[in-house]
């Protein structure tokens, strides 16, 4: 019954549209001349399996609170950090520091790690903007929380 009704809904839009042209010279869409008119061309047949078969967007993960906190990479080793993040975009030794360093477009995430009971764990993290760009912290984590997992799902 809703697939019927779906069905008649976009039949009814597709009648109330013009035909829309893109100019060459400036890319700008334009409405067609009214001397052409939508009822002279040529019909094509509904394809109403196709509306129903469009695949949904891909959904983004929801973070908890706690999952959204940056302090919670504290104490992780490598281990834990490449299974939450991703494997890091750069890593660079300093002294008795070890840095894992993350990107996106917007921002930067160093993470600094130590020995600590015999193992690698992080005891610093710092945000910063890349460029001139104003820094959101919250955004910037949930952004690479969600290429972490982007990442995982690839391999």
């Amino acid at each position: 019954m809703q697939f019927l009704l779906l069905v008649f809904v976009a039949i009814g839009l597709l009648g109330c549209g013009g035909t829309v042209q893109k100019t060459a010279d400036t890319g700008q869409d334009q409405q067609a001349p009214a001397a052409v008119a939508p009822a002279t061309l040529p019909a094509e047949p509904e394809k109403p399996a196709a509306v129903a078969s469009l695949p949904a967007p891909p959904r983004t993960p929801d973070f908890s609170p706690e999952e959204r906190d940056p302090s919670r990479l504290l104490a992780l080793g490598r281990g834990d950090l490449s299974s939450i993040l991703g494997k890091p975009a750069f890593i660079r030794r300093e002294m008795a520091a070890v840095v894992w360093q993350y990107r996106t477009e917007a921002c930067v995430l160093d993470l600094f790690l130590y020995e600590l009971n015999h193992a690698l764990a992080v005891t610093y993290y710092e945000f910063r903007p890349r460029r001139d760009a104003e820094l959101a912290r919250d955004d910037c984590f949930v952004s690479l929380l969600q290429r972490g997992i982007s990442r995982a799902a690839q391999s």
